[in-house]
């Protein structure tokens, strides 16, 4: 077992690399899709919304919880690491003849309602072979997540994904269209595991049977449930719109809710990685998991409560100026969807919760009835919103209001009573951030009725006023806990 300072001083170098190059990431995106937003426009992003679902199908297939399996163990050995290894490489290469056969079902399914899929069936084959370089880098990424070699992954996912946008704005420029987006995607993958080969010494080698693997394939079988059922919920959404609407309203509802999960993957995407990792090694100590179970959640709520409501705010101005006129439908969706940041993230933790504790078969049963709840919203949602004229923004009220008031609160008691933290506890450590965030919401609304009503001010002014505005007053409202967090995450340790 780590020591409690050992673990504190890799958290703290962990946190400092991966906070900076997540936030770098956040950036290269935004200027990436604000480029591919205006030249391509809706369609593309309609047509590959719709092909999405599945192939972040077959990669949780390819994944199978093998990757968190290599994390989560305390005892794992060369044999073991290499049998995953061959495991998730022959489920890249079938998973690649599973989606490229499934090209003409999609077109088949989509068509159905008379909604213009020409080039849906080659876009699938196309992105077909992305499992491959997928499955290639799994096991070197979930070493170096173990080693909590975080900082070192997290540039080189910023890398890859800098080459990855640098290709597709350059084919988007040359009128690739929605082959701009392919190459972005299989530029970002090779880089990806190519840095990572690179990076991490280990090497596989030709072991596949006898190595003892079992428990971990059964780990990672619990996880590969739980993984499939927000899998369900992550997407059942984007189905149904793209099956009764088409295209065009996927487009506006899938980057609606892409961008949503932006400050959520900026928080969850290095968070999780840290949690598990951190959590796993300090399961046999009731006191130090506690303490840094609870300061994970005090970190999630200091960043996820205010980009809740600043970005529920800023939506509608945020969406002419990144997209232009063709994308402001896009701004009342995401408006409403910002509701469910709130609790996003905690949600997104908490497989690593259960995960860490050895638990993993209580969130696959939890992520079952999570997934029956949330495909029930979408339904009604989409139901009660075509009768009001609004279908696609009742698919966005659905999901908000399943996720804060149905899904969140027993998923969290569930997680908090499997490791031994009250809910009380949890409780405590956001109300500094709660209030502070209330009171900047407060600010920030009496600025744009100022802006708007009094100034006239054009989208760009009054989004960027809004940003600046509402960061310094909630640096303000916030100052003890960013100063908490400064101090526990910034220091150097020593």
């Amino acid at each position: 077992m780590s020591s409690p300072e050992h673990l504190k001083q890799s958290l703290r170098r962990s946190s400092r690399a991966v906070i900076a190059a997540q936030i770098a990431a956040q950036v290269v995106s935004l200027g990436v899709l604000a480029v591919l937003y205006r030249h391509l426009g809706l369609e593309p992003y309609g047509l590959l919304g719709m092909v999405i679902p599945l192939l972040l199908l077959v990669e949780i297939l390819i994944a199978s919880g093998l990757d968190v399996a290599t994390v989560q163990d305390a005892d794992l050995s060369h044999q073991q690491v290499s049998a995953l290894f061959w495991v998730n490489q022959l489920l890249g290469l079938a998973m690649a003849g599973v989606m490229a056969a499934c090209a003409p079902v999609l077109v088949w399914f989509y068509g159905l309602r008379g909604h213009d899929v020409r080039g849906l069936g080659w876009l699938t084959v196309a992105l077909a072979g992305t499992t491959v370089a997928t499955a290639l880098g799994m096991q070197h990424q979930a070493l170096l997540r173990r080693k909590l070699r975080l900082g070192t992954l997290a540039w080189a996912r910023l890398a890859a994904q800098a080459a990855a946008g640098v290709a597709a704005i350059a084919a988007a420029l040359a009128g690739w269209g929605v082959w701009a987006l392919v190459v972005g995607r299989y530029v970002e993958l090779v880089a990806l595991a190519a840095l990572v080969w690179s990076l991490e010494s280990w090497r596989p080698g030709f072991h596949l049977r006898r190595t003892g693997s079992m428990h971990l394939v059964r780990f990672g079988g619990h996880c590969t449930v739980a993984s499939l059922m927000f899998y369900l919920v992550a997407n059942a959404d984007k189905v149904l719109v793209g099956f009764v609407l088409g295209p065009a309203a996927l487009a506006i509802y899938g980057q609606a809710f892409n961008l949503m999960m932006k400050p959520v993957s900026v928080v969850l995407t290095p968070l999780t990685g840290v949690m598990l990792a951190v959590l796993s090694r300090a399961a046999a100590d009731r006191r130090q998991y506690r303490e840094l179970l609870l300061g994970f959640f005090r970190f999630i709520g200091l960043v996820m409560l205010p980009s809740a409501v600043g970005l529920a705010i800023v939506a509608r101005e945020a969406w002419r100026v990144l997209g232009g006129d063709d994308w402001a439908a896009a701004g009342p969706i995401l408006s409403v969807l910002a509701a469910a940041i709130l609790v996003q993230g905690f949600v997104g933790a908490m497989g690593s919760v259960f995960a860490s504790a050895g638990r993993a078969d209580r969130n696959s049963l939890a992520s079952v009835c999570i997934a029956a709840v949330l495909c029930i919203a979408f339904v009604l949602g989409l139901y009660l919103g075509r009768l009001a004229g609004q279908p696609v923004l009742g698919v966005a009220v659905g999901y908000s209001l399943a996720m804060v008031l149905v899904v969140f609160p027993p998923y969290l008691w569930l997680a908090l009573r499997t490791v031994g933290v009250r809910c009380t506890d949890w409780l405590q450590q956001l109300r500094t951030a709660a209030r502070a965030t209330l009171a900047m919401g407060l600010v920030v609304l009496a600025c744009r009725w100022v802006l708007t009503e009094v100034l006239l001010a054009p989208d760009l002014v009054l989004l960027l006023v809004e940003m600046l505005v509402g960061v310094v007053c909630y640096a303000v409202f916030a100052r003890r806990e960013i100063t908490w967090f400064a101090r526990q995450a910034l220091t150097s340790g020593r």
